[in-house]
């Protein structure tokens, strides 16, 4: 069997993977460089103990009031144009408490197979940065706290992995000297890793090349056609292959057109910042409750990630945002400093893939046998990624969705 993959971020590269271990003839179409999109700046976290859906209760309202906060960390802009109120519509009835805990569920399902995944690209000689050190979560004190251990009791509870340790400040300190006096509280998963994002993708598109997997960069595909077999058109012409899966991010709805689907997916912004500094460098992934910021160590770099906007309504750098975040991260720290005053120059935009039920679309689209969608990760692209490669490549080999893929199922009720 012959499978296109569209889009060559990290969902698209795992799922690339998985259908060549099963011995799929694959062909990759990237419109930019590999792993050039919102895979490139993010935390890179392997996070099951964060694995919850934005809809949850009460989120709309905060959004809806951080739009008017110049300095919000979750921002939902209210709006006109109609596919943007119906996608606030649902998310608004995806946030109820039942719904919510649904979704818990069914992403714990679906990470019960990611450390399975990453594991095996190690194994196969994929090479990428990996840390295993677990991951902080601090505060001021110990009522900033309160929402993650409520959440990671009831992953627990619920079948999550993993163990939590919670530490005073000077204890956390004591733990990573990187942490500054503000920080008055603090609880440590082992569950969870993280990864550097532009590794993996560059060690899995090395790795399929290296095995036979052709990737095509600077490969826009203008259209997707079905008359017997399926035709990925490209502005260089057209490839017949058996079957095709989208991993287009938000842009997956302009190739639907022609069937008559269309996806409740629009793109969120965020943004991060990977700087060299001075002081202390944490030794964890660090995650700063109240601000809502990621610190991910890389070498002697600080990546510091956060900020959802929805919609986004451009790619540009808003510099006093990227200060921010910055600003914000050092309030947490004890003397890590940014090496150079120009540093905003660095920062980098991302549009993340979001749904009304924060769950990502992975599967068959409907009466279009031989098209599959992985799409709508959101905050969870990396987390998910390697779980959703080997969802895919199971939908495609048997032609049939398993029970535990269901909620992820394109054609659900939102």
């Amino acid at each position: 069997m012959r499978v296109a993959i569209v889009g060559g971020g990290i969902v698209g590269l795992c799922c690339a993977y998985s259908l060549h271990e099963r011995g799929m003839e694959v062909v990759l179409f990237e419109a930019g460089e590999v792993g050039g999109g919102a895979s490139r700046g993010n935390t890179g976290w392997v996070v099951p103990s964060l694995s919850m859906p934005l809809a949850a209760p009460g989120m709309l309202a905060t959004g809806l009031r951080a739009a008017l906060d110049p300095r919000g960390a979750l921002v939902i802009r209210p709006g006109f144009d109609l596919d943007w109120i119906r996608w606030l519509w649902q998310f608004r009835r995806s946030a109820g408490r039942e719904r919510f805990a649904r979704g818990i569920r069914a992403l714990i399902a679906l990470n019960e197979r990611t450390f399975e995944a990453l594991d095996g690209y190690r194994t196969a000689g994929v090479e990428f940065e990996m840390h295993e050190t677990g991951m902080l979560v601090v505060a001021r004190d110990r009522t900033g706290l309160a929402w993650f251990e409520t959440l990671f009791n009831e992953l627990r509870r619920l079948g999550l992995g993993g163990e939590l340790e919670v530490l005073d400040g000077d204890s956390a300190r004591a733990l990573d000297p990187a942490l500054g006096a503000a920080v008055g509280a603090a609880m440590r998963t082992t569950v969870d890793r993280y990864v550097r994002p532009e590794s993996l993708t560059a060690g899995l598109a090395g790795h399929l090349v290296a095995n036979g997997v052709e990737i095509r960069t600077q490969a826009s595909v203008d259209a997707v056609l079905r008359a017997g077999a399926w035709r990925v058109v490209t502005g260089a012409g057209g490839d017949q292959v058996d079957a095709v899966v989208l991993a287009t991010g938000a842009a997956a709805n302009t190739l639907l057109r022609p069937f008559g689907f269309r996806v409740p997916v629009v793109a969120a912004k965020g943004y991060s910042v990977t700087l060299l500094g001075s002081g202390a460098l944490p030794r964890h992934a660090v995650y700063l409750s109240e601000a809502k910021l990621g610190l991910s160590p890389f070498g002697e770099t600080l990546r510091i990630a956060g900020l959802f906007e929805l919609p986004a309504r451009s790619m540009a750098v808003d510099p006093a945002r990227a200060r921010q975040i910055v600003e914000d991260a050092q309030r947490y720290l004890a003397d890590w400093r940014p090496a150079t005053a120009e540093w905003e120059r660095d920062a980098w935009v991302g549009l993340r893939p979001a749904t009304p039920d924060s769950l990502p679309l992975i599967g068959p689209v409907p009466d279009q046998q031989g098209l599959y969608l992985a799409t709508g990760h959101g905050m969870l692209g990396v987390t998910l990624a390697p779980a959703t490669g080997l969802a895919i490549a199971e939908v495609v080999e048997r032609d049939a969705v398993p029970t535990w893929l269901e909620p992820f199922r394109p054609g659900r009720r939102i």
